[in-house]
């Protein structure tokens, strides 16, 4: 009796994030579960009538998974064929080999940009494992100091850029174009890649310079001594892969035609996805080239341009590699299993935006948001950086931000002073936010790299921390550019 509707539905939404955080991080129940759990809850105690609880949560999964189950599997797909014909590697060696002292820097970032298209962030580290360890011997730096670049580029195209499933997962809740995303995304990315990358890996060893000598620290850190102890496990992180003999053949001996031929797999579907968003700009004018318009429309479908990747990939790479058509279908079959945790983390983030919707819980939080007047960009970072810090995950932040923000995203002012790929950027950034001991991640890369956990922090936790601070001051510029 004391509180207005709009207000009780915020406390549920704020108790339904709490629960959340408290079912992942001290329960350590899946993501996956813990969104379906925290939905049902909603769902329950905002008053929602009880029959109509699993028809709005099975209505947003399956609305969801009709935008991102084709593009998880084919970009899985395709990410496979590319680390086991060695194609991914042999692209990153070649165009770390092709810069100076000068421009490796920003070779590694753009390398890790490139193999991380395709591939999730654990399996993009793993491939280019052992180029980073040899460019560390090769420049006498420690091997995280030379791996910050391709962290930033592998990081940064995860959070940002679709159709990675994070950042398409935003971009089909907020309705977004993804051709236009991706060119905003790169805009944005690239800069925060290189402050958090190439400028920080410079930055980093001279600040540790000074710390050692303000101490008088005598003893090198673990990091220093790294390059060694990282080149001992790359045996080990390249058998979780199980590549097959030709693939290991090609990380030595890359046979002809495959650096050009991984270039063209990894670049076709975001060439064709470029030209299905920009078709109407070009042909629509003209009227005897609609039929050329229509095909590039179907063309620049993101599922579409991914099976023709696919297609490509599995002719062109199958016939360097030597594959026949049964270990081509065993390849194609395998690359699904690693992706069913995040698909089912996806369709439950499907769900519970649904709930939030149709409960009004959405709505609400969006209302306190305008009443205070906060840019609905800066809106969309801070709750994305808040459960990214909480949770750990950065998909389940891109998860819940969607959530509550994807229903009403127009209402906010994104249609017209913003854009939802806007929002899409804003949302991504914040979802990277300052990576630490409860992100899984983190450890990976403390023992990929041979860390302490003050080292991680140092170098892996600021990284992120800038990517998305740097992200959000550029989504804001580029917003104020195009306003």
């Amino acid at each position: 009796m004391f509180l207005s509707h709009a207000n009780y539905l915020l406390l549920c939404t704020a108790g339904t994030i709490v629960l959340l955080m408290l079912m992942i991080v001290r329960a350590r129940l899946h993501p996956a579960l813990a969104l379906l759990v925290a939905a049902l809850v909603l769902g329950t105690v905002s008053g929602m009538p009880l029959a109509r609880i699993p028809l709005s949560l099975s209505a947003g999964v399956g609305n969801l998974l009709s935008h991102v189950a084709l593009v998880l599997g084919l970009g899985a797909v395709m990410g496979h064929l590319l680390s086991r014909s060695g194609g991914a590697a042999a692209l990153g060696e070649g165009l770390v080999n092709r810069c100076g002292p000068r421009g490796l820097p920003l070779a590694m970032m753009l390398m890790g940009m490139l193999v991380g298209f395709p591939v999730f962030f654990e399996v993009g580290l793993v491939l280019l494992m052992p180029i980073v360890v040899s460019v560390a011997k090769r420049s006498g730096r420690s091997a995280i100091v030379a791996g910050l670049p391709t962290l930033a580029g592998l990081s940064i195209v995860h959070g940002l850029i679709p159709p990675h499933p994070a950042a398409m997962l935003a971009v089909a809740q907020y309705h977004a174009d993804v051709g236009r995303t991706i060119l905003m995304g790169l805009a944005v990315g690239l800069p925060a890649a290189l402050v958090g990358g190439p400028c920080w890996a410079w930055l980093y060893p001279r600040l540790l310079a000074q710390l050692a000598q303000l101490t008088r620290l005598d003893r090198p850190s673990k990091a220093d001594l790294e390059p060694e102890a990282a080149a001992s496990l790359v045996a080990e992180f390249q058998a979780d892969l199980q590549l097959d003999a030709v693939a290991q053949a090609a990380a030595s001996v890359h046979p002809a035609g495959l650096v050009p031929t991984a270039l063209l797999v990894l670049l076709l579907p975001v060439l064709l996805i470029f030209l299905g968003s920009w078709a109407d700009e070009i042909f629509a004018p003209l009227g005897q080239w609609a039929g050329v318009n229509a095909a590039l429309h179907l063309l620049g479908d993101p599922s579409v341009a991914l099976l023709a990747a696919v297609v490509v990939a599995q002719l062109l790479l199958g016939r360097i590699c030597r594959w026949s058509a049964a270990h081509t279908l065993h390849l194609t079959g395998e690359s699904f299993a690693p992706i069913a945790g995040v698909l089912l983390i996806l369709a439950a983030a499907g769900g519970f935006s649904r709930v939030l919707n149709d409960s009004g819980a959405a709505q609400a939080t969006v209302e306190l948001a305008q009443g205070a007047h906060l840019s609905p960009l800066l809106f969309a970072w801070m709750l994305a950086a808040t459960v990214r810090l909480a949770i750990g995950s950065a998909t389940v932040a891109m998860a819940v931000t969607t959530g509550i923000l994807a229903p009403v995203a127009l209402s906010m002012g994104t249609g017209a002073a913003f854009g939802p790929e806007l929002l899409v950027l804003s949302t991504g950034a914040g979802s990277l936010f300052c990576s630490h001991v409860n992100d899984p991640g983190f450890w990976m890369i403390k023992e990929f790299f041979g860390l302490e956990v003050s080292e991680t922090l140092a170098t892996w936790s600021v990284l992120e921390t800038l990517l998305s601070v740097v992200g959000l001051i550029g989504t804001l510029l580029l917003a104020g550019v195009l306003r």
